[in-house]
């Protein structure tokens, strides 16, 4: 979508295009001033894990969109905060200025039609000050648009230069690669002429619509062409097209999908994903309601592929949804928004989720780095529904109580209750069905309380706390425009180990390199590191364990015990070595990831033991021998991945 001016001097404010007031008619099916729900103050939610649904996915889900034009885009310590926050997918160069935006190099890039590039918004600082640093995947959207000389589209050969140096030169990895951005904008409708393409070089409302060269079969065929250069240099990556399911581009999805089947036929190349842009407008509480019609807009999308494309992989596209908002702004509407929804789209099926955009949107747009409601969406979401773990069926009697089940890869089951009423605390009766669960769990609680009135940055974070008197069915109160999570474990204690007593090497999966005791250390208190094989004992850890997946870790060399500094609970804490005393900072729990990686989980703060994230900017920092190792918010993310090998 359209969110910022093309012609911009400074940071560009957003602003909507038609399109967001056709998906309300679409997707809310209401006018402007439909009455509000009435208020309730009870509900009954029903939970069964034995209903899978879609899953969170295991890399690159959570994600935030960035832009050129953002002049704060490369503060110190954003990536940082981003990882914090549990995002773990950065979007570039942005949206409309995509198709205005010519790769050259990784420090020299041009902009068309005026477009305004904020110092150091380069692709190259883009990987070291945000992609590094939070342990992102990458998405980059590719010029369709407009050429280096701005006399005409972009070409293949720019996209396939752009993969080859990011890709091949600098093994960046970077998978998804978008062809252009919304360009059913490009005025072949009346609907709108939004985006930039120069496929038709008269910019003239008459020149444009029905144009044959802006059509949808112009833009599949075009596409495949991209995809066959693109895929030629790098062929591990996926390439994506935009579809819609606005009524304002009658006959969109058809003429794309058929047209790049065309296009890919016999070629051994396929369209690997699709693209959404969704903007739900209306009242608050129409927005607030509208992630329950994100079932209909997926299958939309999966209707229009199974019909019109061609090629054999139509079932195995993928649907990612690089943009997504509230309507405005702000704290504690929009964090509401957010944690409601993008959960809903991982029921569904959704590959990526993306949230527009990174300053003025997730943080507040100065260079203080400060989180919006968004950002604590995110936050809560990746807490509770970790990468890698799967939604499960669950509904609610009530419209303004949202339920979500997540049958989590650790074995325990989160039950989300997110309170749109922004008046009534509601009374939520929860039932579980599927396992047998325990009468004790831990209580997340974000929301009303933690805002001040009309702010956007909360006075205090998401609490945590112990719960009991839960398990399959339980009684919970939620207060109005609040967020309950509830995780539960399993009633069983006969749990079989992940992992044998013994001597093990322990390796990081983001770095390659192993748990050290660094210089063979015995001294109490000396903090461990990273550092490549080499065979030592001070590279060698006992394994103890001590029930229920809870182990020790402790150096075969030093006899000291992998311990949290401190005993602390906050995030960043250091992780040391120091003789086991049996306390809580001393013992990790094991949870299963797949593939032979593991989450180690301290049992004092529930933390996960991870890479810290660089804050300097440096492109590999995190990466070098000798990095320290700290405690983390859970994300799942592969710096918080550990495999035991003996």
């Amino acid at each position: 979508m359209m969110r910022t001016p093309l012609y911009s001097s400074q940071q560009p404010a957003r602003s909507c295009s038609l399109r967001t007031f056709a998906l309300v008619a679409v997707l809310l099916g209401c006018g402007f001033a439909a009455s509000p729900a009435k208020a309730q103050t009870s509900a009954t939610v029903s939970v069964n894990t034995s209903s899978a649904m879609g899953s969170v996915p295991s890399q690159g889900g959570y994600g935030v969109d960035s832009s050129v034009y953002d002049g704060y885009m490369t503060n110190q310590g954003l990536g940082a905060a981003l990882k914090t926050g549990g995002f773990n997918a950065i979007r570039y160069p942005g949206g409309s200025y995509a198709d205005i935006f010519n790769f050259i190099s990784g420090s020299d890039n041009t902009l068309n039609a005026g477009g305004y590039f904020a110092a150091g918004d380069t692709f190259d600082n883009w990987i070291a000050d945000l992609i590094k640093p939070s342990g992102a995947k990458g998405v980059i959207t590719i010029n369709y648009g407009s050429n280096t000389t701005n006399n005409g589209p972009a070409t293949t050969s720019e996209a396939a230069n752009w993969v080859q140096y990011a890709n091949i030169a600098n093994n960046e990895g970077i998978v998804y690669w978008e062809i252009g951005n919304e360009i059913y904008g490009n005025g072949y409708y009346a609907s709108g002429n939004w985006e930039y393409d120069l496929h038709v070089l008269n910019q003239s409302a008459s020149a444009r619509q029905g144009n044959p060269a802006l059509s949808p079969s112009a833009y599949g065929t075009n596409a495949a062409a991209f995809i066959k250069a693109m895929k030629a240099v790098d062929p591990n990556i996926k390439c994506g097209v935009f579809l819609s399911t606005s009524p304002w581009v009658p006959g969109w999805n058809q003429g794309v999908l058929q047209a790049i089947s065309s296009g890919l036929q016999g070629t051994g190349y396929t369209l690997d994903f699709v693209i959404d842009h969704w903007y739900p407008g209306g009242t608050d509480a129409q927005v607030l309601a509208a992630p329950s019609t994100v079932s209909s807009e997926i299958s939309t999308f999966r209707s229009a592929i199974q019909q019109y494309y061609t090629l054999g992989n139509g079932s195995q596209i993928q649907i990612l949804v690089t943009e997504t908002a509230a309507s405005r702004n702000g704290g504690l509407f929009p964090y509401l928004f957010t944690a409601d929804e993008f959960l809903s789209w991982f029921e569904q099926g959704a590959s990526n989720v993306e949230y527009q955009e990174l300053n003025s949107g997730v943080f507040e747009n100065s260079s203080a780095n400060t989180p919006d409601g968004p950002w604590y969406g995110v936050q809560f979401d990746s807490i509770v529904a970790r990468p890698g773990d799967r939604l499960v069926s669950a509904s609610s009697s009530n419209s303004l109580l949202r339920a979500h089940g997540v049958r989590r890869s650790d074995g325990q089951v989160s039950i989300v209750l997110i309170n749109d009423d922004p008046n009534n605390s509601t009374n939520v009766s929860v039932s579980v069905s599927g396992g047998s669960l325990s009468t004790s769990g831990t209580k997340y609680t974000f929301g009303n309380a933690n805002f001040s009135p009309g702010a956007n940055t909360p006075n205090s974070g998401i609490s945590s706390s112990s719960i009991s008197g839960v398990g399959n069915t339980f009684t919970i109160s939620v207060p109005a425009y609040t967020s309950v999570a509830v995780v539960i474990p399993q009633a069983s204690t006969n749990t079989a180990n992940l992992i044998a007593n013994g001597n093990y090497v322990i390796s990081n999966y983001q770095t390659g390199l192993v748990l050290d005791d660094p210089a063979f250390s015995k001294t109490n208190g000396a903090f461990l590191d990273m550092w490549p094989t080499n065979g030592g004992s001070n590279q060698t850890w006992t394994v103890t364990n001590l029930g229920n997946n809870y182990i020790s870790i402790t150096s075969a060399y030093s006899g000291l015990a992998m311990d949290v500094y401190g005993g602390s609970t906050s995030s960043g804490a250091q992780i040391d070595q120091w003789p086991w005393s049996n306390t809580s900072n001393q013992i990790w729990k094991v949870v299963s990831m797949g593939n032979g990686n593991y989450e180690l989980l301290s049992q004092r703060s529930g933390l996960a033991l991870g890479v810290p994230a660089e804050t300097s900017g440096s492109r590999s920092s995190s990466l070098l021998n000798g990095t320290g190792l700290d405690q983390e918010t859970v994300t799942g993310a592969a710096d918080q991945l550990w495999s035991f090998n003996n």
